[in-house]
């Protein structure tokens, strides 16, 4: 599984979809921060919920994966050569956060608005 988790994280052709999808997300947030529903005090009581989840699990995501960052820069290589991270772990890492950082978002204010 480790290994699974880390060759999907430092793949070339997943760090173009995370950047596709960020994009995309990013999109769709300022649609709904900038929508008409977001303007009056309802509106903006949601996003402020949201952003507060939001960042909660920034906080939690961004914890794991410097500590997963860490543990892979920990390990020493078979061959005796000092490690290395590799970039592509590094950009989908970050990437990675921001999206779902993203979707919770999203998803919170699609929530809040049904709830509320």
């Amino acid at each position: 599984m480790e290994n699974l988790f880390y060759s999907l994280l430092s793949s070339r052709q997943l760090t173009f979809v995370n950047m596709v999808m960020g994009a995309l997300l990013f999109i769709v947030l300022l649609f709904q921060f900038f929508g008409k529903n977001s303007r009056d005090e309802r509106g903006r009581k949601i996003i402020g919920k949201a952003s507060i989840a939001a960042l909660i699990c920034f906080a939690v995501l961004a914890t794991l994966f410097s500590h997963y960052m860490q543990y892979i820069a920990m390990l020493e290589p078979a061959n005796g050569q000092a490690p290395v991270l590799d970039a592509y772990l590094a950009v989908n890492a970050v990437q990675l956060i921001f999206n779902i950082t993203a979707a919770v978002e999203i998803v919170g204010i699609q929530i809040l608005k049904h709830k509320e």
